[in-house]
């Protein structure tokens, strides 16, 4: 068993053993991921920053995607005032993504990723 594998059976194990629900502590992706070879890590354990710049980064691209797929910017926007509201549209997701993470760690007194 790799490194990798071992920190994530103990994470998994540490999240239910914390009674933190099976979809907020190993989401989807988290548990396909690595099926295209790639090894995630689950969200309790990211470092914040990197949470949110991840969370951030990713529901703004996914905000502008379905936004724009009508083929018109909504509201009447300029394309860099609407890329300007998705971008503080996602970094208000990635924040409370990043509270809700740093609330439970601290509530079920998980350890740290190196500590696994």
């Amino acid at each position: 068993m790799s490194d990798y594998q071992r920190r994530y059976e103990a994470a998994a194990q540490e999240l239910r053993t914390a009674g933190v629900w099976q979809s907020n502590a190993l989401p989807p992706c988290t548990r396909l991921l690595p099926w295209v070879g790639l090894k995630p890590i689950p969200p309790h354990y990211i470092p914040l920053w990197r949470s949110f710049l991840s969370n951030a980064l990713s529901f703004t691209l996914l905000f502008a995607f379905v936004s724009l797929s009508g083929g018109d910017i909504p509201g009447g926007r300029t394309l860099a005032g609407f890329l300007l509201l998705a971008g503080v549209i996602g970094s208000v997701f990635g924040l409370v993504l990043v509270c809700y993470y740093a609330v439970s760690r601290k509530r079920h007194a998980l350890s740290r990723w190196s500590e696994l």
